[in-house]
């Protein structure tokens, strides 16, 4: 401040010598001028040299974080008011903030929920929400919405919720309409998965007949389609009577004649793909709460599965062995196929995951769905000699 004061009155004098100068003109004036211009000269000199001298930081202006800091909320608006979804930020019941998607909603400035006529019914449903809960809402116009709730706190202010809305009406009908798709994917590979090893001993009654030879075969051949028939009626009726997979209904069930039954069922397949077939039941009196015929649809997809996985082996096996510990039995079925592939073991679980073309990525998974439904589980895991041992528990009798 001092040296802009100095530098005024040595204008000042300056503008009044040259005055004098001009009235009269003398060696001494013009002098003193000259002085005069040099001293105004050298103090600006000095000046820009002391400017010049300072630390980059000192020569910033005072008031630039706070450029900074508005910059960057500038930037954070920005970035939601991309947001699709409408973002609402409450603290308790009052709206502190909207973004760009939630304005859109209330078409004017509100204070709560109630306000946003949008909302409808759904406004308080949304009040009730608590941290981390997730809910589909019905808006005012019969439209559906996806809504989650968050809780955040920032240092030395009260926590606040945020509410996202999605709506979801065109996601949901597609969502909705894939899963009717699955559900008949799941239907027709079921079917399947029974209908093929009917079709192969129908074949093998067929020679029977012809031959006149082996009657207790014929008999048990024909019992084996007669059960395993009423069986899939059953199953599907049930599946289509709950559009979902049956809950199971537990009894007692005798594993020695249940795996028997299943080795006479696959044994037409076994023998054309020549896959070795052994089964080892301990002990063999051992009984499981199951549902015998969801129980049985799991058995062979593990089995079907198995066939698929050592096709194109040398000298394919495949075990079924039930043991008992505690409480639990298990039912492994092991191969010396080609193993799980390159992913997590509990992913070919998981529904339609399949590596094989045109495989459907159902029969694993509803395998699993009948261990869950028992209280159990369904667990792979690859053997050490190559190939994967798929292991069912379930609860002892």
């Amino acid at each position: 401040m001092s040296g802009v004061l100095l530098r005024t009155a040595l204008l000042g004098a300056l503008c009044w010598l040259i005055t004098a100068l001009l009235a009269q003109t003398h060696y001494f004036a013009t002098a003193l001028v000259l002085l005069g211009i040099a001293a105004l000269v050298a103090v600006g000199l000095a000046h820009r040299l002391t400017s010049l001298g300072r630390p980059a930081a000192a020569a910033q202006p005072a008031h630039q974080p706070a450029l900074e800091l508005s910059r960057e909320l500038d930037h954070a608006q920005a970035l939601l008011d991309t947001v699709p979804a409408a973002l609402l930020v409450l603290e308790g019941s009052r709206v502190v903030y909207l973004n760009r998607a939630a304005r859109a909603l209330a078409r004017e400035s509100v204070s709560s929920l109630a306000e946003i006529p949008a909302l409808g019914p759904a406004a308080a449903q949304m009040q009730a929400m608590r941290p981390a809960a997730r809910e589909i809402v019905r808006l005012a116009d019969g439209s559906a919405a996806y809504v989650s709730c968050a809780q955040y706190s920032a240092p030395g202010a009260a926590p606040r919720r945020l509410l996202a809305l999605q709506r979801i009406a065109g996601e949901l009908d597609a969502v909705e309409a894939k899963a009717w798709g699955d559900m008949a994917r799941v239907l027709a590979h079921e079917m399947m998965n029974s209908l093929t090893p009917i079709a192969s001993l129908s074949e093998s009654l067929e020679q029977l007949l012809q031959s006149r030879e082996g009657e207790e075969e014929l008999a048990a051949a024909l019992e084996v389609i007669r059960r395993r028939s009423h069986g899939l009626m059953s199953f599907v009726e049930r599946y289509r009577a709950v559009a979902e997979l049956p809950t199971a209904a537990p009894r007692p069930v005798a594993l020695k004649p249940f795996v028997d039954a299943i080795e006479r069922l696959m044994s037409a397949t076994f023998r054309e793909r020549g896959i070795d077939f052994t089964a080892s039941i301990v002990p063999q009196d051992m009984n499981a709460s199951a549902d015998a015929e969801l129980l049985e649809q799991a058995v062979i997809n593990l089995l079907r599965n198995a066939v698929e996985a050592v096709e194109g082996t040398a000298a394919p096996r495949i075990e079924v062995a039930c043991r008992r510990s505690g409480g639990e039995i298990s039912i492994e079925v092991h191969d010396n196929g080609r193993g799980l592939p390159d992913v997590e073991p509990g992913k070919v679980l998981t529904p339609f995951f399949t590596t094989k073309a045109g495989g459907g990525g159902i029969g694993l998974a509803v395998a699993r769905h009948v261990a869950l439904a028992h209280g159990g589980q369904l667990n792979v895991r690859p053997r050490a000699a190559g190939g994967a041992t798929f292991s069912m528990v379930l609860p002892a009798s």
